[in-house]
């Protein structure tokens, strides 16, 4: 009986062990395929919720960013060069506006959107062991918009849903714990020169920081 045991209890360690295992490199390949969209020089998104609507395009050192209230009348662009460090904000108010910053100034986005998973850290196989090991992270397959998506979440009411491509490792659809939800559109290698183009400076009052 003891013999038996044992056997069952080893089986189910190999069980575990294998779904760790395929966890695991689950979320490592999502990492690694997310950095290697996002070493792309030529990008656009396309980010959408309830409240904001935020378009991105960079194309080799320029990044430009729109962030649009929707249901209100904030509209701000985001402008940075990194070859010259020229970094400014545009406000499309009644009064239109423009702020200069230093290139240490983190209200600019230049990357594209990370999953809620992504590890920063050097630590990626730790921090991904980590995140198999644990059993309230779930992950299930399924489609979002005919793509093939990896459904990664938290087993706790309240919490948020990640449509993550399986292709690409980019986030598709996110579905908030409190009901709302944010869709994201990709495009590579057609960004333009005009679309990075820096909106017309003469057309602005400048605003001290």
């Amino acid at each position: 009986m003891k013999k038996k045991i044992l056997i069952i209890i080893g089986i189910i360690v190999v069980l575990v062990a294998i779904i760790i295992l395929i966890r695991f490199s689950i979320f490592m390949d999502l990492d690694k395929k997310y950095d290697e969209m996002n070493e792309k020089n030529n990008y656009y998104f396309y980010s959408e919720t309830a409240d904001t609507i935020m378009t991105y395009w960079k194309k080799d050192n320029i990044h430009k960013v729109n962030m649009k209230n929707v249901k209100g009348e904030g509209n701000l662009t985001f402008w940075k060069n990194e070859d010259t460090s020229e970094y400014y904000m545009f406000n499309d108010a009644k009064n239109k506006t423009y702020s200069k910053y230093n290139e240490n100034n983190g209200m600019m986005v230049e990357n594209l959107p990370p999953t809620g998973y992504y590890v920063y850290s050097e630590d990626k196989v730790g921090m991904n062991l980590m995140f198999a090991i644990n059993p309230m992270c779930s992950i299930s397959s399924g489609k979002y918009e005919n793509k093939d998506c990896y459904i990664l979440g938290y087993l706790e009411e309240g919490s948020s849903k990640e449509w993550i491509e399986k292709e690409t490792g980019l986030v598709l659809y996110r579905e908030f714990g409190d009901g709302t939800n944010r869709k994201i559109q990709y495009s590579f290698d057609t960004v333009t020169d005009e679309d990075v183009k820096m909106p017309n400076i003469e057309e602005y009052s400048l605003m001290e920081n």
